[in-house]
């Protein structure tokens, strides 16, 4: 047997195709898993909340479940706001939301109680928390502002969730 392979012929249109709907993953959700070797950490990054409050219970849901690991199976959870999910970070903001699917869970308050309990970190976009004008006073306690460049870095060596 010979160790070569025979790759499929792929025009420039079919290649430039899959490349655009891999741009596509983060807004329909996905995971990029950590490469690195080591201890394993998790980014879930929610861009939702009332315009779409169950993806958004979901994702906390889920980051509440990996929270739960730490010291177990993972080092860290970060649960990183953008988008209209930065209206989260305003204090009160998650109260008046409860996932019609999740709602067995409670007021998006109430899970994200949880993750925070469970020992998650809190983090914002800068530019989101500024276009939806939260100041300072009204962020969630432990809340950070970590930019894009922050995600940047975390893929490769965390899993990152994107809902």
């Amino acid at each position: 047997m010979s160790d070569e392979r025979v790759l499929p012929d792929v025009s420039r249109g079919d290649f430039l195709k899959l490349a655009g709907l891999s741009a596509l993953l983060p807004l329909i959700g996905s995971v990029t898993p950590a490469s690195a070797a080591g201890e394993k950490e998790r980014l879930y990054v929610v861009t939702h909340s009332d315009d779409d409050v169950d993806r958004a219970a979901l994702a906390l849901l889920l980051a509440e479940i990996d929270a739960k690991k730490i010291g177990k199976e993972f080092s860290g959870v970060t649960v990183w706001f953008t988008l209209p999910g930065t209206k989260l970070c305003r204090k009160g903001a998650a109260e008046k939301l409860t996932s019609p699917i999740f709602k067995k869970f409670g007021t998006l308050a109430d899970i994200l109680g949880r993750v925070m309990k469970a020992g998650a970190k809190l983090a914002a976009c800068p530019f989101c928390v500024d276009f939806y004008e939260i100041g300072k006073t009204e962020y969630l306690d432990g809340l950070e502002r970590k930019g894009g460049d922050y995600v940047a870095a975390q893929v490769g060596k965390s899993d990152v969730i994107w809902m």
